[in-house]
């Protein structure tokens, strides 16, 4: 079974992705829990710097990262071109730039979803992301091979997988 397709990535799209990787760091979470805290402290005691900090808490990080998906897919010359994926039994072939690179099934290790992108990972900040409407009807065979070559316990796909 092989799968080809190609993603033009946007900011939409690595947004998603970097939205998606920072809420599954538990700072993250801490974070936006802190904000709530402050933000019904404010209601509670009506005073600015709780208000101040409930939303820098709550508001800071989704910026940023938004801005910081705006300047990568702006600056970096590998997002300017559309990106080929060959997904088979051997692994995922990436074409950019004039340049193949087969990555193997044994180096990629863990496999996540959004409602708009799924993301193989082959470390601990890096994966591929595979939006849903660049893949088109190629989705389920993409599915089926990394639910078939990658350990049942590193995939976490939801929201209409497999």
């Amino acid at each position: 079974m092989e799968a080809c397709f190609e993603v033009k990535m946007t900011t939409s799209k690595l947004y998603d992705f970097n939205l998606q990787h920072a809420y599954k760091q538990p700072i993250s979470l801490i974070s936006s829990a802190l904000g709530v805290i402050f933000l019904i402290l404010f209601i509670n005691y009506l005073k600015w710097y709780y208000l101040a900090a409930g939303l820098l808490l709550l508001f800071y990080l989704p910026i940023s990262l938004l801005r910081s998906s705006f300047m990568k897919v702006k600056m970096l010359e590998y997002f300017r071109e559309p990106i080929a994926y060959v997904v088979n039994d051997e692994g995922i072939t990436v074409k950019a730039m004039g340049e193949e690179q087969l990555i193997e099934w044994k180096d990629c290790t863990r496999a996540c979803n959004t409602r708009q992108s799924y993301f193989v990972y082959t470390g601990k900040n890096s994966a591929f992301i595979f939006p849903r409407k660049d893949m088109g009807d190629k989705a389920d065979d993409v599915l089926k091979l990394i639910c078939s070559h990658m350990d049942a316990k590193n995939v976490k796909i939801r929201f209409g997988g497999l």
